[in-house]
């Protein structure tokens, strides 16, 4: 069973509530969610930082990854994440349900590497086989009928993907918890502090965090400095410490702003705006929040 809703995301455009994985799943699901935005059409962004694996029972669109349209559509779809964030249109009644992958749940779901499918949004029987479009299938049709609710649809979810969940092998399931820890320490985290942890060389570290993260670990923490820096300055009880670490994880501030622009999307004078709702809401990262070694940054006591 599902426990009580993480939390609402909702707002006067759409409705998000994230729920908490069954029990056993918490360290490869981070969070189920069932998302609804009743508009004809839809012009919206998406961070795209952590996998996914997403059914869409209402709505057809597309969103441009790499310059390139890929459809959204179809029972059930999946991508391990996005260089950038990603513009989004879809002909609406939009309703999706779905997972948010840790990193070790996209491999042990998915079983390929992360770093191979950056930039691309898949049918997910691509991944897991014909079973997942029948029942992804049949699941949408109860959805549609109103014979299961959008939280019942989560729990199913749910249990479908547990006893298919691949083991990792237990020393990059070690590298995995290293690399979030190493992440999570700071804005800025210095690689060669990382490459000191793990128990791989050089080349072999490289290779492990990119297969498992979609990135090498310098472009790994790039992205999420600027993902988190834009998160923090969209939040209105910004410390003035939290401001001041903000501004030391950047060489200036014309350097903090083409990061975050090059990967929001957004210069931070916009951010917290309300032309992209959902991409606004997406970017508190509450699921990044739940890899629990990301310490909280410019917070109010």
């Amino acid at each position: 069973m599902i426990a009580t809703p993480g939390f609402d995301a909702s707002t006067d455009q759409f409705r998000l509530t994230y729920f908490d994985p069954p029990a056993g799943l918490e360290r490869y699901v981070l969070a189920l969610f069932h998302f609804e935005w009743d508009a004809a059409e839809i012009s919206d962004r998406h961070p795209g930082a952590l996998g996914q694996l997403f059914l869409t029972p209402r709505g057809t669109g597309s969103i441009e990854l790499a310059g390139r349209a890929h459809p959204l559509e179809g029972e059930a779809q999946m991508f391990s994440g996005f260089e950038t964030a990603s513009l989004m249109k879809v002909s609406g009644p939009w309703h999706s349900f779905g997972a948010s992958l840790s990193p070790l749940g996209w491999a042990a779901l998915s079983g390929v590497p992360a770093n191979a499918h950056l930039n691309r949004l898949a049918p997910a029987q691509e991944f897991l086989g014909a079973d997942i479009d029948q029942f992804a299938g049949a699941l949408n049709e109860q959805y549609r009928q109103g014979d299961v609710s959008g939280e019942a649809a989560c729990r199913a979810l749910g249990e479908w993907i547990a006893p298919r969940l691949q083991p990792i092998p237990p020393d990059h399931d070690a590298l995995v918890e290293l690399t979030l820890a190493w992440l999570g320490s700071s804005l800025h985290p210095d690689v060669e502090t990382l490459f000191t942890r793990l128990d791989y060389s050089r080349r072999q570290s490289e290779r492990l965090v990119s297969r498992y993260f979609g990135y090498t670990p310098a472009a790994l923490a790039r992205k999420l400095r600027a993902v988190r820096a834009a998160n923090l300055l969209a939040q209105p009880q910004l410390t003035d410490e939290g401001e001041a670490e903000i501004a030391a994880a950047f060489y200036d501030q014309p350097h903090m702003i083409r990061e975050i622009r090059h990967y929001c999307g957004y210069t931070p004078a916009r951010l917290g705006g309300a032309d992209e709702p959902l991409f606004q809401t997406m970017l508190r990262m509450k699921n990044l929040d739940r890899l629990k070694h990301f310490r909280s940054i410019g917070a109010p006591e």
